[in-house]
């Protein structure tokens, strides 16, 4: 007979654990038990098995314009790439708002779009290499990702400064820790965003060119399924997704291999070991904690359940270092066997990023320059990572060489 759960049988995480360090704190429940409750609220599920299998499980539903609401947004831009966006919707309007977009970026744009991110990332080397040192995150990982998707989106490179300060302002939105200030400015951006958007796709729309909003906006015709305000939600989530989370990526994955000078060195000599590299980074350190969900019934996770109508965090960070799963899991090594695990750092199911190719490539070309045009770099100011709900946030991370 199945053992009745009890409420001290679910521990709870509070903030102070999770500020001190997120890693232990999960390392430690997770050891004991699946689930846990945090102190702000809800519940995060934290073995790999548990996340990958419940990735897909269409219990767990799309927040919708809940996480909006909860900041006390109802309405406006922000709300906008909530009530009208394919990551936050379910079912066959998730599909139905998904289908163009993902038809769209094919084999050939994920082609083109690294040579953008190359291109990129060698302007800004050759820019910043006489100052001998930089901020990485300021200078190369923002800027990086941006650059290449407004190269991606057709747009004129006198209207990319603006187009891309747009896109930062927006993004705080959806880091930890966002200012009421930052939320207001973020608001501001996203409708300013929102309308340049608008503009671009009217000029595609009466001059159709070989690239990729073109297609896409093609295959949108075709399937006449979308709304004029979907279809510019579904591309700012494209960018929402190739920008916030790859910023702290690209630093993670930096920082990473120079605090382990013999990974670094190993990289540096063999261009081979890049997608190696990328994929332990994204095990070790991912750009996204995890993924918000609702429970829509009662889900049994052993002898615990996570109870219906309950906000559900799936979390990649903790499940990407399950001892279950991952030999030395808090050891970063470029050189362990299961590193096609890391995939899960992309998340699952309907909800998997629809842009993981767009995601790896920004991560590889942008290692494979720096191990290029760098390889004598040296890592002077260690970030810190926080967050562990979304889109996490680094601290300034300084190299020399």
């Amino acid at each position: 007979m199945k053992k009745e759960q009890t409420a001290w049988e679910v521990p709870n995480i509070t903030s102070a654990e999770l500020e001190r360090d997120a890693h232990d704190a999960f390392r430690q429940h997770r050891a004991s038990y699946p689930i846990a409750t945090l102190q702000t609220g809800g519940y995060i599920v934290l073995r790999y098995e548990d996340v990958a299998r419940l990735s897909s499980d269409p219990r767990l539903q799309a927040t919708g314009t809940a996480v909006p609401v909860q900041s006390g947004i109802t309405g406006g831009a922000l709300f906008d790439i909530f009530q009208h966006g394919m990551l936050t919707a379910n079912n066959h309007v998730h599909e139905r708002r998904r289908s163009a977009l993902s038809r769209a970026v094919a084999s050939q744009v994920v082609s083109n779009f690294r040579s953008h991110v190359r291109h990129a990332a060698e302007a800004l080397l050759e820019e910043g290499y006489g100052e001998g040192s930089f901020e990485l995150g300021s200078w190369y990982a923002t800027k990086l990702p941006a650059l290449a998707l407004a190269k991606m989106l057709g747009i004129p490179d006198g209207e990319t400064p603006s187009f891309m300060l747009d896109i930062y302002e927006m993004n705080e939105f959806f880091r930890p820790h966002a200012t009421a200030d930052a939320i207001y400015n973020a608001e501001a951006a996203a409708s300013r965003l929102q309308d340049y958007l608008e503009t671009l796709v009217s000029r595609k729309w009466n001059g159709r060119a070989d690239d990729f909003l073109s297609h896409y906006l093609t295959l949108v015709e075709a399937d006449a399924q979308l709304s004029s305000m979907e279809v510019l939600i579904q591309i700012i989530q494209l960018i929402i997704g190739g920008t916030e989370s790859v910023r702290t990526a690209v630093v993670a994955q930096t920082a990473n291999l120079l605090s382990n000078p013999e990974q670094w060195k190993a990289v540096c000599a063999d261009p081979t070991y890049v997608p190696a590299a990328v994929a332990e980074s994204l095990r070790f350190e991912p750009g996204i904690a995890g993924v918000v969900r609702i429970a829509a019934e009662d889900i049994e996770i052993g002898e615990s359940t996570l109870p219906a109508g309950q906000l559900v965090i799936l979390s990649f960070m903790s499940a990407l270092r399950d001892e279950r799963v991952f030999q030395r899991a808090g050891s970063f090594d470029i050189f362990r066997p299961d590193l096609t695990l890391s995939n899960l750092a992309f998340g699952g199911g309907p909800h998997r990023c629809i842009a993981d190719a767009l995601g790896r490539a920004e991560l590889e070309e942008s290692l494979s320059v720096l191990t290029e045009r760098l390889p004598n770099m040296r890592l002077t100011t260690a970030p810190v990572f926080s967050g562990h709900v979304f889109v996490r946030r680094a601290t300034e991370c300084w190299v020399t060489w």
